[in-house]
């Protein structure tokens, strides 16, 4: 199966010349062309995952962080192929079942998950993720409330675990997620193809040692035979301000 991770950033006047409506065409083309048959998908607002549902391959999960349907959200990209059972998100909140914020994070933060299915094959979860960009103990504790609250479903199932997590890899969230999850970057027989960093910030001048490594795809019951970091660019320009983080896995 080919996955990937990719921050598509907000539709937003700041980005000026290359906010959404600008750069839309170059998102989905990518996506039409790699063809993954699951991508997590983050910072989406309703018109964003208006424009993902054009994509003529691809079925869209999707749920939005102020609890009013029209904030930003996550989407989980699937192809037919894949049967969704079940699904579901929750704030990464100390009221993860009503839209909520940490005391100490930025922004409301959400986790979207589903349970899906391959014909003749076992059901597996998904989870994506966008944790908070300003706080550390926010990020610590929106992880903590994630695997409190999808405890039972990550013991019964092999788990996708895919997001931007607003991290280095030295940071501690890391390790509450690798005392269950593999990060299969690490565990790829294979070398890593591309740079280890995922955000470029739009700047398409930044070399690749200094992209800053925030993207990740965690795996449990899955192995992941390749991954890389595709720096696709349009004339010069990135369609995103993160480039996404692709992987093959043995299902």
């Amino acid at each position: 199966m080919k996955i990937a991770t990719y921050n598509v950033r907000v539709d937003t006047d700041y980005d000026r010349q290359w906010q959404w409506d600008y750069r839309k065409d170059y998102v989905l083309s990518l996506l039409t062309y790699h063809a993954w048959d699951l991508v997590g998908v983050q910072e989406v607002r309703p018109n964003q995952v208006e424009d993902l549902t054009s994509l003529k391959d691809d079925q869209v999960l999707a749920a939005e962080r102020d609890g009013d349907g029209t904030g930003e959200g996550l989407a989980i990209l699937y192809r037919p192929a894949l049967e969704l059972l079940d699904s579901g998100f929750f704030w990464l909140s100390e009221t993860p079942d009503k839209p909520s914020i940490h005391p100490e994070a930025g922004y409301p933060r959400i986790c979207l998950w589903g349970l899906f299915q391959e014909a003749g094959g076992a059901p597996f979860l998904v989870l994506n993720v966008h944790l908070d960009h300003v706080s550390g103990a926010a990020r610590m504790s929106g992880m903590k409330v994630l695997l409190t609250e999808l405890a039972d479903q990550i013991a019964d199932y092999p788990t996708i675990f895919l997001g931007d997590f607003n991290a280095w890899p030295t940071d501690e969230v890391h390790q509450l997620v690798q005392a269950q999850f593999e990060n299969g970057k690490t565990t790829s027989p294979r070398p890593h193809y591309g740079p280890d960093g995922t955000f470029q910030n739009f700047d398409y001048e930044t070399s690749w040692q200094d992209l800053e490594e925030i993207d990740y795809i965690y795996l449990k019951g899955f192995a992941a035979l390749k991954t890389g970091v595709l720096t696709d660019a349009c004339d010069r320009r990135f369609p995103s301000d993160h480039v996404p983080l692709a992987m093959t896995i043995q299902t």
